[in-house]
């Protein structure tokens, strides 16, 4: 006989609320431990795919509208096209970051989405993204996606 499980065991990735609250549960447990940029940014980048999830073959164009409509500061501060080829490509395809963008922390950056600062070891100019105000703007945002889903249908 094989083993049973329940269907709410094997499949409750596939409700809203619960996907939900494991991103925000995830980001905030990886945030908590203080130094774990890169993990962050393959975190709340591959969740992002997830909140998109456009069609076969038009991930990339679901991607980026997505980031147009929920996170615009972040469009306007880096744009999306930016986001999407250097830092989540890089995140999540090579668990790096494509050459010429860097990691800063909003400490280094007064609140600054992203800016150009010079690495003092090499003299090269890197564009910044503050990943603690990318983690902010994600935790808001999924936490209004749960709210709206306690709230029902409008």
């Amino acid at each position: 006989m094989k083993p049973e499980a329940s269907i709410h065991e094997i499949q409750s990735s596939g409700d809203p609320a619960f996907r939900y609250q494991m991103m925000r549960e995830v980001v905030e447990a990886v945030e908590a431990r203080g130094t774990l940029f890169m993990p962050l940014l393959n975190l709340v980048s591959t969740f992002i795919d997830g909140l998109a999830s456009g069609a076969p073959g038009n991930t990339k164009k679901a991607y980026l509208a997505y980031l147009e409509a929920q996170f615009p500061d972040l469009c306007k501060a880096l744009g999306a096209e930016v986001f999407y080829s250097k830092y989540r490509c890089g995140a999540v395809h090579e668990f790096n970051l494509k050459d010429g963008f860097g990691i800063g922390r909003d400490s280094g950056m007064s609140g600054a989405y992203s800016g150009t600062q010079t690495i003092q070891e090499t003299g090269q100019e890197v564009t910044i993204l503050n990943i603690d105000r990318l983690v902010i703007d994600f935790l808001a945002h999924v936490r209004s996606l749960e709210e709206s889903l306690k709230a029902g249908p409008p």
